[in-house]
């Protein structure tokens, strides 16, 4: 596989990365939890970027930018010379598109400048050129700390019985996991006082609550209370149109499962 190094292989601190680069510390920090970076450290503990470690960032940022999950990253597993094939194939791409813009904004220009006003027509295509005002969503994710990801990620799995998704380990520290619930992932991030990022367990209150739709949320009620599984409340007629109970998890987390009915006291969710 080859390899991207500067020939005198300067070391760089994470402040002077980020300032480069325009990832943030707290990214590269990340990307360091998620064991995808692996900085050295010098005599002081500061983080130094080598070329070796600079080529792995490119290979993540590259990833990433080309709709690659995080979960999925793995710069190892790819080349870098087809990385960079697919990058300039990209960027190709995106002048392709700003060639033809321009050349709609330069039409106008050239019929404002003999005193023709632009037809509706241009005008809708001077106006499809422009970003849109607000970013693209194009995924949820829900995220939810836990003080011990590996005992968590069990739990979800093998009680409450989401998917299995990858679990991330910094030497011998889960530092991020994944589970799926139907079309949505949960990831479950580690303690970070540092961000007021807490467990349940920590502050003893719940500041978020997840919803999952099942099939037949009594059926699911019933296993999970045989489990004994710490139940909240059982499945009820909630004037919102579902059926619904809640139970929590071992630090703390309250998931309701609940099934939709059909039409109650005039909530129709057809």
């Amino acid at each position: 596989m080859s390899s991207m190094k500067s020939t005198d292989s300067p070391e760089w601190g994470i402040g002077d990365v980020a300032r480069r680069t325009g990832v943030t510390e707290r990214t590269l920090r990340y990307y360091e939890e998620l064991g995808l970076l692996a900085p050295a450290r010098d005599a002081g503990g500061r983080r130094r970027y080598d070329g070796d470690t600079l080529d792995r960032l490119y290979r993540i940022r590259l990833l990433r930018e080309l709709g690659t999950p995080v979960a999925d990253v793995n710069p190892e597993a790819v080349d870098l010379h087809e990385l960079t094939r697919r990058h300039l194939a990209d960027l190709d791409t995106r002048l392709a598109h700003l060639a033809r813009v321009r050349e709609r904004v330069r039409a106008v220009e050239d019929r404002l400048l003999v005193g023709d006003r632009p037809g509706d027509e241009a005008l809708l295509d001077l106006l499809s050129g422009l970003p849109a005002d607000e970013p693209a969503l194009t995924r949820r994710i829900t995220l939810l700390v836990y003080r011990d990801i590996v005992a968590g990620h069990a739990y979800l799995v093998d009680v409450l019985g989401l998917a299995p998704g990858p679990l991330v380990y910094d030497g011998g520290r889960a530092v991020h996991g994944e589970v799926h619930a139907g079309d949505g992932v949960v990831w479950l991030h580690r303690e970070a006082p540092e961000h007021r990022m807490v467990s349940p367990l920590t502050n003893g209150t719940v500041t978020a609550s997840l919803a999952v739709l099942v099939d037949d949320v009594d059926a699911h009620h019933a296993r999970l209370a045989a489990s004994g599984a710490a139940i909240d409340y059982e499945p009820t007629d909630m004037p919102y149109g579902v059926r619904e109970y809640s139970v929590r998890d071992p630090e703390g987390h309250l998931w309701s499962f609940q099934t939709p009915l059909n039409d109650i006291d005039g909530w129709d969710t057809q």
